[in-house]
């Protein structure tokens, strides 16, 4: 599971998928905290086969969805039940995206700790590259019209098992796209098994280390929550 993540500010995803500033003025600036139902980064091919940029509510509300209430728990699709799924077979096929990240956290289950208040918590890790500053999510994106009329774009990432260099904080892990790989998931013509292939190859590069519990309260959003807590 994934259920917090770290976004880069739009000038560094713009600078790193060579796309030039789009008027007007920037929107998104990094986020060290990103939880579910945050307003998020996702780059998606536009209708001409353009990469586009845009913000996009993280946890999916697929085309077809009749309820007044947004589906719960969508923000993570697991990469193996996702094509027999109802709720992501759609995006998987036809509207797939990337959501830039500097990096995601993870909560170690067998590192118990006691917060201020006294609780028991889990350490928290941040996950990154160290080969590469910025990484690429695989996701799924939607656009729903509401009721009212407005448009909805939201977007969710997929999880696959975790690698070994970092399957003893946690045994899932998002799947992070190589860069040479970035064109075929994004591309309308890649089939099921082509896309199988791209997330079975994701990359394994990552490294963790321990931060601080302040992690845990959404409300805190600053640089200092990737610091190594050691």
């Amino acid at each position: 599971m994934c259920g917090r993540y770290v976004s880069p500010e739009e000038a560094a995803i713009e600078r790193y998928w060579h796309i030039g500033a789009r008027p007007p003025r920037r929107w998104m600036t990094a986020c060290y905290n990103v939880a579910p139902t945050m307003s998020v980064p996702i780059l998606r091919n536009d209708e001409s086969g353009q990469l586009e940029l845009l913000p996009a509510r993280w946890g999916l509300i697929p085309t077809w969805w009749k309820q007044s209430t947004p589906p719960r728990f969508s923000f993570n699709a697991r990469s193996e039940e996702a094509a027999g799924k109802p709720l992501w077979r759609q995006a998987l096929r036809s509207t797939r995206c990337l959501m830039p990240a500097l990096g995601w956290y993870e909560w170690n289950e067998k590192e118990v700790l006691r917060n201020p208040a006294g609780r028991e918590v889990h350490q928290p890790y941040f996950i990154h590259s160290p080969n590469d500053p910025i990484i690429a999510i695989a996701g799924l994106w939607s656009l729903r019209i509401n009721p009212n009329g407005e448009p909805v774009f939201s977007c969710a990432l997929l999880t696959k098992a975790a690698a070994l260099s970092i399957e003893n904080i946690h045994h899932r892990m998002p799947v992070v796209l190589a860069p040479e790989n970035f064109d075929e998931w994004l591309s309308v013509a890649t089939r099921n098994e082509a896309l199988g292939d791209l997330i079975h190859h994701a990359r394994g590069d990552f490294t963790g280390y321990r931060v601080s519990l302040r992690v845990n309260d959404t409300r805190n959003d600053a640089e200092e929550l990737i610091e190594d807590a050691e």
